[in-house]
């Protein structure tokens, strides 16, 4: 049942803005959906331990993707408040990760500064126009880092009873709320895709 809800779950995320973004933000709800596209690669690679490292590139390159769609607003926004938490917080999650990462130390240290540079830009887009739409991203890009911060732990250090329910039910909730902000998006886009 694990392989086949697993990916479905993420399907039917992607299928949010395929189905309801009624609005004329083509760039934006593109960019998102190939993104959110990764991710679903990246979910399936991950469900076999053989393929963690296609697993991570899948993501890493839907969080590329995540990022340049929340600069098709506003720019490359370098709002340094928002950054220092984030700087804190990778340095804490690579410091507890790094003797465990093996082979996987530089992977690792692109994914995090990443992931970290994806919630910056996120972070900033709200500052920028408090809107609904840049509400659901900053809070799905946060609580991605929640979930791959749980996730590595469990994956390098050492698995826990809640574990896999904690990284479910952030990573979902991540890109549903990232989803649905193609819905709710009121911005004009200033970037042609």
């Amino acid at each position: 049942m694990h392989y086949f809800f697993k990916p479905l779950s993420t399907i039917l995320v992607i299928l949010l803005p395929v189905l309801f973004a009624k609005n004329a933000l083509q760039p934006y709800k593109k960019i998102i959906l190939i993104g959110l596209v990764f991710c679903l690669f990246g979910d399936v690679f991950l469900m076999f331990d053989a393929y963690f490292v296609f697993g991570l590139a899948s993501f890493l390159i839907g969080h590329i993707l995540f990022i340049y769609a929340f600069t098709t607003f506003n720019g490359f926004t370098t709002n340094v408040k928002p950054l220092l938490p984030l700087v804190i917080i990778s340095v804490l999650m690579f410091s507890v990760l790094k003797d465990h990462l093996g082979g996987l130390l530089i992977p690792v240290i692109l994914y995090i500064t990443c992931i970290m540079l994806m919630a910056w830009q996120a972070i900033n887009l709200y500052l920028w126009k408090k809107e609904y739409a840049f509400l659901l991203i900053a809070i799905g890009a946060t609580l991605f880092i929640f979930s791959d911060a749980v996730l590595a732990y469990r994956k390098f250090i050492s698995n826990f009873t809640i574990a896999q329910f904690l990284v479910s039910s952030t990573y979902w909730s991540a890109i549903t709320l990232i989803s649905l902000s193609t819905i709710y998006i009121n911005g004009k886009s200033k970037r042609d895709f």
